[in-house]
Formats: C-alpha cells, structure tokens, sequence
C-alpha cells in the first residue's frame, strides 16, 4: 500500500478555498431561493444580554476575543512544541462540550484528539496522522458553531466555516501560526461589515390619534440616545428583541411562547407615547403595528418536549429573596432565558412568588432543574407535548 502523501495545497487549501467560496455563494442565494433570510441563533441568554445590551461588547469579542481565543484552541497543535498539543486537546474538547452540550460527542473527540496529538506521534504515516489532525480539529470547529443557525442553512455555514478552518489549518502549517490569527480576524471583520454596514432600513416614524410611535437605528458606538420621558415606552435592541418586549404586552398564554431570533448587528432604537395618558397603549397593538411596520416573521414550531413546573411547596415561593414577580413572568423569564416551552398549571400565572435578582442565564440547562427544586420548590418534569407552540420572531 503506498504511503499518504500530505501536500497542503492539494488537500488543505483548495478544499479551504472551494467549500469557503460555496459557503459564501450559498449564504447569499440561500434567502432568495427560499424567500427568506436567515438570522443569526444564539440560545444562550449571556450572549442575548451581550448583542442587545452591550453591542460594542459583542463587537470586540467577534473581532479581537474570537480571532485569537479559537485559533489558539483549534490550531494551536501546529507548532513545533508538544505543549501545544496538549493545550489544543484541552482547548478542543471544552469547547465542544460547551457548544454542543453532549457528553457523548465530547468523549468521542476527546479520545480522537488523544490519539492524533499524542499517541501517533511517531514518524509513521506521519502526513496521514497530520491531515487528519487538520481535517478532525477543522470538522470540531465548525460544529462548535453548528447551532448558530437554523435549518437547511446551518449545513451551508457549516461547510462555509469548514473552509474557513482548512485555510486557518494550511497558513498555520505553511507559514506561521499568527496568519491564522490574522485570516480568521480578517473574516470576522468583513463579516461584521456585510452585516452591519449593509442592512435594510426598518426605521419609521407613526403619528395618530392615540399615540406616536419611532423606530431609529443607533450606533453601536453611540453612548446617548434621544431624551425620553417617563410615560414613554422604549426598547433598544435589535428588531426580533424589540418586537418581543413589545409582545410582552400580551396576557400570559400557557400553551405558546414568542422567542426572538437574534441577530447580531443592527441595532435600534423605539420609543411609543400616548397623546392621552389617561388612555394608555396596549402592547398588543404596538406589537401589531410593529409587525406591520418592520415585515417581521412569525415562524410557529410545535416542539416535542415540553418542561412541566410543578408547585411543591409554596412557602418557599415567597422566603427565597425580597424582588416581587407573579409565576406567569417567572415563567416568561425561563422560556426567554432558556428558549425552552416551560409550561405551569393553569390559574397559577398569578401567584406571587419573591425571588433574588439571580439571572438565571448563570445557571445552565442541566442545573437548572435541581436548583429550581432546592430553591423554590418548584418540580421540573420533562414530557411529550401535543398542544404547545414556539413562535420565532425572526427578521423579514
């Protein structure tokens, strides 16, 4: 059997460059075959509070953090040195557990790595043992950013991010590792400039007997925004997350939830006042009239599982902090934090219950269930589900 021969241009860069290319080809036609457009997907409510809140924040992780953070985690391995190897095993496989959330895959490419970077490390099928580091550390880093979309269209970005990685992989490895760096920051640029530099204009302004309403983008760099008053009802954020503070105005609907669908870059400013203060606006209508305003989407899924809340023990619903709050919010705030269908009995939207200002987003998925039994003594039941719904806000 002839020996591999490993020649980086042949099977690191032109794949790089083709499946880089059709990634790029297939994001943009993508939303015109379909007659929709993607959004960016990030179901963890740290990163939510990062883009909607701190955008600048957010700008300086996927610009300088990302960059160098990833590429000393997956690529890493290809200098000279053996603790690097050791560190992009550690790096690799951390990240994956935090990305993917599965024991199982973790464990799976925990032992893969184990093998290329420090068992097959002699001088035999050395460049097999070194296409396969590129190709399994390249597979690994597009999974790791796997769930940040949705659909048919996470298999395009991941073949996009696929190339993106077996470039990172041959400037490593044919001239230095700091052209990784500078390749993945360069991406990372060019991507945020597409997105932010480029995006449709939602903005509006509404004028009518009842009320005026304005919706106006804003700089992520802008540290003052226009003067409201206290009446006013205002909402920064991009158009998904105002949309759903809007719908916040709706009753609480044991059987659907609205979810906003993130993206990353726009970012806006709305401001609603009533001309009668007497004679409030519902946020029913501002969200209706948002919808209508901005063409945004409502996408209805049915998901499989459903998480049960059940009241256990009621005195500790108001002896665990001193922040007043009913079970329909609480509710709320899970399924906003989480992006899951938590569901209560009926009628019980309206106990109160105190709590501290603890956000939850802190605690993950998996430690969720016990702490909200040990502190609240509210019991978590996962169960099949018939009748409830997600409704995605998501942009036009």
């Amino acid at each position: 059997m002839k020996e591999f021969s490993l020649n980086l241009n042949r099977h690191c860069l032109v794949p790089g460059l083709v499946l880089l290319v059709l990634g790029i080809i297939g994001t943009s036609i993508y939303p015109l075959l379909v007659g929709e457009t993607q959004t960016l997907i990030d179901s963890s409510s740290f990163m939510n509070l990062l883009i909607d809140e701190m955008p600048l924040a957010m700008l300086i992780m996927t610009l300088l953090f990302a960059p160098i953070v990833e590429e000393f985690s997956y690529r890493s391995w290809t200098m000279k040195s053996l603790i690097w190897k050791y560190f992009s095993l550690i790096a690799i496989t951390a990240y994956t557990y935090l990305a993917l959330s599965s024991i199982i895959v973790t464990c799976v490419a925990f032992v893969i790595l184990l093998f290329l970077f420090c068992i097959f490390n002699g001088d035999k099928q050395k460049d097999l043992i070194q296409f396969l580091r590129i190709l399994v550390t390249s597979i690994l880093f597009s999974l790791a950013h796997y769930q940040n979309e949705s659909g048919w269209f996470s298999v395009i970005a991941f073949l996009d991010r696929l190339g993106l990685a077996l470039i990172a992989c041959y400037l490593a490895l044919r001239f230095r590792f700091i052209y990784a760096i500078l390749f993945h920051f360069a991406n990372n640029l060019l991507a945020f400039a597409l997105s932010y530099f480029f995006v449709t204009d939602y903005t509006f302004e509404i004028n009518d007997e009842t009320h005026t309403a304005k919706l106006t983008e804003i700089s992520m760099f802008d540290k003052e925004m226009d003067h409201w008053d206290d009446g006013d009802i205002v909402y920064t954020g991009c158009l998904p997350v105002v949309a759903y503070d809007l719908n916040w105005g709706y009753e609480y609907q044991n059987d659907q939830m609205f979810y906003p669908l993130v993206s990353r870059y726009n970012h806006y400013c709305y401001c609603a006042t009533a001309k009668d203060s007497t004679k409030p606006v519902h946020g029913r209508q501002l969200f209706d009239e948002f919808l209508q305003r901005t063409n945004l989407r409502l996408d209805t899924v049915i998901p499989e599982k459903i998480y049960y809340l059940e009241i256990t023990d009621t005195s500790r619903l108001v002896e665990i902090g001193k922040y007043e709050n009913d079970m329909g919010n609480f509710v709320r705030n899970l399924r906003y934090a989480y992006g899951k269908m938590f569901v209560i009995d009926d009628g019980a939207e309206d106990i109160k219950i105190t709590n501290t200002k603890t956000s939850y987003w802190l605690i993950d998925m998996e430690n969720l269930v016990p702490h909200l039994e040990e502190q609240y003594g509210i019991k978590v039941e996962e169960r099949d589900n018939k009748d409830c719904k997600i409704i995605y806000i998501s942009e036009p």
